[in-house]
């Protein structure tokens, strides 16, 4: 799986504004185009959100062009793929709010997805009960909808008509479900053995900090 290729909120905000220029005035904007359309005062920090779309593969710029910005999916080869972001508490069963309309989606990298088996959703976590594994609050979560799962692998579980993510542990006929975190208000969830999994997790997106302005942050933050 190819997690380095994944888009930050920012980065997905970016990409959408080229691919929506490209599908408004069937050719690439140039950079003052996309200063303005994505409120930036330089152009400075368009280029700098362009080289790390280009080196995640997801545009190719043309040397000595003013409209040099072509997505790399156009020949339908790879691309990216909408990821539905549903709810994550209140729900009986995932894949039924998947089939729903959402109003969020994530631009994902084809390949990452078609490595895995079943649908894929995402869903935004809430709580810091798996901090220690990297899962913080307002994180989007990428699970695909299976039962099958493994001692120590990290599943979307139904509690309570709550969805949970957890670490899986199979024990002596029990199913537990172990947060990751220090902090020993979290508590592991002990269930029955036959006890289903709607969805094994994939990666994690972290959270967008703050909205895009003019202070551009360390490449890791974009």
């Amino acid at each position: 799986m190819q997690i380095q290729n994944l888009l930050t909120f920012k980065q997905q905000r970016v990409l959408s504004a080229i691919r929506e220029h490209l599908d408004l005035q069937e050719e690439s904007p140039t950079l003052e185009q996309l200063r303005q359309r994505l409120g930036f005062q330089s152009l400075r920090t368009v280029v700098q959100y362009l080289d790390i779309l280009e080196r995640k593969g997801y545009i190719v710029r043309r040397k000595n062009s003013t409209r040099n910005i072509e997505l790399r999916n156009v020949d339908g080869a790879w691309g990216t793929v909408s990821i539905p972001v549903i709810a994550n508490v209140g729900c009986d069963d995932l894949s039924v709010f998947a089939q729903e309309q959402c109003d969020e989606f994530l631009e994902v990298d084809k390949r990452i997805v078609d490595e895995e088996d079943g649908d894929i959703v995402a869903v935004r976590a809430i709580g810091d009960s798996m901090n220690d594994a990297g899962i913080n609050t307002g994180d989007y979560v990428l699970i695909r909808f299976t039962d099958q799962a493994q001692t120590g692998d990290r599943v979307a579980a139904i509690v309570n008509d709550m969805v949970t993510v957890k670490r899986l542990e199979k024990r002596d006929g029990m199913t537990i479900l172990w947060p990751e975190s220090k902090d020993p208000k979290f508590k592991p969830i002990i269930l029955k053995e036959d006890f289903k999994i709607a969805g094994k997790v994939l990666c994690v997106i972290p959270a967008p900090q703050i909205e895009m302005t003019e202070v551009v942050p360390l490449e890791d933050e974009f």
